[in-house]
C-alpha cells in the first residue's frame, strides 16, 4: 500500500485532489489545482513536501490570506490530516472586528449559510489516502504466465 497526501473539497463533495510534491492553488492557467473565482489570486497557495519526507506545509503566496482551521497562514504552517483549508470572502466586516474574531467564531460564521459577511469559496479538507500500488507491466506478465502454467497443469 501507498501512502497518497489528497485535498478534499468541501464544496463539491465528490473531488479529491492528489497532491504532488508541490502544489499550487490559484486561478492561473499553470496552477495544480484551479478554482475559477476572482477572489482567488492567480497563485494563492503553495502546498509542499520537502524532499524525503511526506510531511507537507501550506504557504500563503499571495496577499489575500489562506487560513488553516479558521487560523491566517503567516509564513509556512505544517498540515495534519483533517486540517481544514480555507480561502474566504468577507463583505461589510471591519478589520478590527476580524482581528477580534477567534477561530471558532470564524467557522461557525463560515459554516452558516444564513451569514453572507464570511464565505468561505475554497473549503478543501486536507487528508492522507492508501492505495494499492499498481502493479508493474513485468507483473502482469508474470501474473499471465504463472496462470497459464497452472492451467496446463491442471492447479489452477
Amino acid at each position: 500500500m501507498a501512502r497518497v497526501a489528497q485535498l478534499h473539497d468541501n464544496v463539491d463533495k465528490t473531488r479529491y485532489y492528489p497532491l504532488r510534491r508541490e502544489t499550487i492553488i490559484g486561478r492561473a492557467a499553470d496552477v495544480t489545482i484551479f478554482f475559477d473565482n476572482k477572489r482567488v489570486s492567480r497563485r494563492h497557495a503553495k502546498i509542499a513536501a520537502p524532499a524525503g519526507t511526506d510531511a507537507y506545509y501550506i504557504e500563503d503566496i499571495c496577499t489575500r490570506g489562506v487560513y488553516v482551521n479558521f487560523k491566517r497562514v503567516k509564513g509556512r504552517h505544517p498540515l495534519q490530516a483533517g486540517d481544514r483549508i480555507c480561502i474566504l470572502q468577507f463583505r461589510n466586516i471591519h478589520p478590527l472586528d476580524l482581528e477580534r474574531m477567534t477561530d471558532r467564531d470564524l467557522k461557525e460564521c463560515c459554516d452558516d449559510p444564513r451569514n453572507a459577511g464570511v464565505k468561505a469559496i475554497v473549503d478543501l479538507t486536507f487528508q492522507y489516502a492508501d492505495v494499492e500500488a499498481a502493479a508493474s507491466p513485468e507483473d502482469e506478465e508474470r501474473k499471465g504466465l504463472l496462470d497459464k502454467l497452472k492451467s496446463l497443469f491442471g492447479k489452477g
